[in-house]
């Protein structure tokens, strides 16, 4: 066990918080790689790194102990990570876009002052028009007016009592996923044995620091060769930016012209090859068996497709109706809904014994013996029940009704714990949901269970913290919760996450409300974000005039994906030969597999390879080429970020 200090906590503390203020104005106004993209965020990274290198260096001159040890540097980064996706794409985002776009963007074309805004609380959907003017316009004279200027004229007394109300829902959210965490990390952790791939780099480097052979380490030169590759690639890619004369290498390639628009190829039409090298190394290091199944499946997906349009069976794409998925876009994506169903629910029966055991010790005196979450097991599942039951009557304080409310809490805390499997498991740094939470109960109930108020303010509540899950809170709870299994006192660690939260939403909301009226919504690179939230209401307003009823068509669909997904999680806990996982199956349709699927195939091939002819031993010296891949593509993105912050041009390394 290794004792931890204050003052990692709060190095880590005072970084994600600043990384909260300082990301929204990276990612949205100077357009760098994002700081905070992904489950393995850059900034944080290159934090850590740099602190390592620099303390093991001044140990080295001093010939005195390090300031900090490795696994206080790897607890200070596990608390950047959970906190500074807060700063974008996690929360603050879309969330000034999300509470205004039902009063800023309302006309007579749309009617959103007559069918939606009743339906949401005043004092948290603002209607003030000269208010909403300047957040997305800017303050007048705003190129002429300094930092405290514009600080000075924000109207703070109209935005605190809104945010404060704001505060106390993502609050409670952020308190309920915090438990879930705890509750899961044991089962995850000690029972499943997940080998969590994202964390194995930074536990490596954290261990040569440790035994003062950080430098050697870096010096591997298989670790040089692999960290060459990005640098080179990289290194043309950004002078190209910046002078277009220097030659470049593409890191995208469009192979969808190679296949025919007809026949049984025609499903890999919009087929792109993205090359990400930290991706690759990545997906190296994650099991074999789950990086073949995440390209293999892919590949499967698009040849079902194929299949479907040569044999006359597609079904046409109005036969979706209205769904709030991120990227479903042909109904026989909604696999993913009856897959998703049947996974959740296999995740239940492998923590059965587990759960059943907590739930005993909720009903007597016991003491606490998990070896992992920062709450003894039966606290936290207590906390998961009272923070949805808190989170349901916050809810039908608003105007929802209790069976929507019950319904929707359970499809989002669900959705997290999906999505934090696959993360944490699957090793994948830039994951996203193809389907939305409340897209199964759209499909198999249909929207009227969900009444009005339930419909317009449920989706406006899954937009902003429940369905752009790129930067989500969740998986990076259970990664800071598998580092803190090597902690003394858990409970410290727990306590500055709590703070860390607090003060993250606080610095995130400041920092975007001062980008707001310092230079307008409209003229930062908020595109993406006021697109999708205006659909999200356009979607409401559309199902509130025309009701949706599920379609036998889609039923039939996600029927096929529940009873493949079955099929796959039998074999796989059944059959020790089996050589899928049935992540790939849940992830085919998702975005994010459309940009990582060459990765993983090249990491796994690279793994295969690897272990079948050179063993073990090779496999840990060529590890050392992968792990090259991964620093020097994080380091490169964190480089050009910092020469955007000069030349003002925009050089993006990882996808943002």
């Amino acid at each position: 066990m290794h004792t931890l200090r204050p003052r990692a906590l709060i190095a880590g503390l005072l970084f994600g918080v600043l990384l909260c203020a300082i990301t929204p104005f990276a990612d949205s106004y100077l357009k760098t790689t994002p700081l905070a993209g992904g489950h393995f965020p850059l900034a944080a990274f290159f934090i850590f790194i740099a602190a390592a290198v620099l303390l093991a260096l001044l140990a080295k001159i001093s010939r005195r102990k390090p300031l900090f040890s490795g696994m206080e540097l790897l607890t200070a980064w596990a608390l950047m990570v959970v906190v500074s996706g807060i700063g974008f794409t996690g929360l603050v985002r879309t969330f000034f876009i999300n509470i205004t776009a039902p009063a800023h963007f309302a006309d007579a074309t749309n009617s959103w002052g007559s069918s939606l805004l009743p339906l949401l609380p005043e004092r948290l959907y603002p209607r003030d028009p000269a208010v909403l003017d300047s957040l997305y316009n800017g303050l007048p004279g705003k190129s002429a007016i300094s930092f405290m200027e514009t600080v000075e004229h924000i109207p703070w007394s109209f935005w605190l009592p809104v945010l404060a109300e704001w505060s106390v829902y993502i609050l409670l959210v952020y308190a309920t996923l915090f438990c879930l965490a705890s509750l899961f990390s044991e089962q995850w952790v000690s029972n499943e044995r997940i080998n969590f791939p994202l964390l194995q780099m930074p536990t490596l480097l954290a261990e040569a620091y440790d035994e003062q052979r950080l430098f050697a380490f870096l010096r591997d030169p298989w670790l040089l060769f692999g960290l060459s590759l990005p640098v080179a690639l990289h290194l043309l890619g950004g002078l190209n930016a910046h002078f277009p004369a220097v030659p470049t290498l593409p890191t995208e390639i469009l192979a969808g012209s190679y296949f025919p628009a007809t026949g049984i190829l025609s499903g890999f039409q919009k087929v792109k090859i993205y090359i990400f090298p930290a991706f690759i190394g990545f997906a190296f290091i994650t099991t074999r068996q789950v990086s073949l199944s995440f390209w293999v499946f892919f590949l499967l997906g698009g040849l079902v497709t194929g299949i479907l349009q040569t044999s006359g069976l597609r079904i046409p794409d109005s036969a979706l109706g209205t769904l709030y998925g991120p990227s479903i876009a042909r109904p026989e994506e909604t696999q993913a809904i009856g897959a998703s169903l049947v996974f959740f629910v296999f995740m239940l029966w492998l923590a059965r014994a587990y759960l059943v055991d907590v739930f005993r010790q909720c009903f007597r005196a016991t003491r606490d013996t998990s070896e992992v979450g920062w709450l003894p097991a039966k606290y936290s599942l207590m906390g998961v029940f009272l923070g949805i039951a808190a989170l349901c009557l916050w809810s039908t304080a608003c105007g929802m009704g209790l069976n929507a409310a019950v319904m929707l809490y359970i499809s989002f805390f669900a959705a997290m714990l999906l999505l934090a499997k696959t993360v944490c498991q699957g090793g994948i740094p830039y994951c996203a949901m193809n389907v939305a939470p409340a897209d199964g109960i759209l499909s198999i109930f249909g929207s009227k269970p969900l009444g009005g108020v339930g419909l317009v303010l449920g989706m406006s509540l899954q937009k902003m913290l429940f369905v752009d899950v790129r930067e989500a809170l969740f998986p990076s709870l259970l990664h800071a919760g598998k580092i803190s299994e090597r902690l003394e006192k858990r409970k410290f660690m727990a306590l500055a996450i709590a703070i860390g939260l607090i003060l993250a939403v606080a610095a995130s909301f400041l920092s975007m409300l001062y980008l707001a009226y310092r230079y307008g919504i409209q003229e930062l690179d908020m595109d993406w974000a006021t697109r999708t939230t205006q659909s999200v209401y356009a979607n409401s307003q559309r199902l509130l005039e025309m009701p949706q009823s599920p379609d036998s068509s889609i039923l039939l669909f996600v029927l096929a994906g529940a009873a493949i997904m079955l099929l796959l999680v039998l074999c796989y806990y059944l059959l020790p030969w089996w050589p899928f996982h049935p992540l790939g199956y849940l992830m085919a349709y998702s975005s994010s597999m459309r940009i990582l699927w060459f990765s993983f195939l090249v990491g796994w091939l690279c793994n295969a390879l690897c272990l079948r002819y050179g063993g073990t031993f090779l496999y840990r010296r060529v590890r050392l080429i992968f792990i090259g891949l991964i620093i020097g593509d994080f380091c490169m993105g964190a480089f050009w970020a910092l020469v955007s912050l000069y030349t003002g041009v925009s050089y993006l390394v990882l996808p943002s």
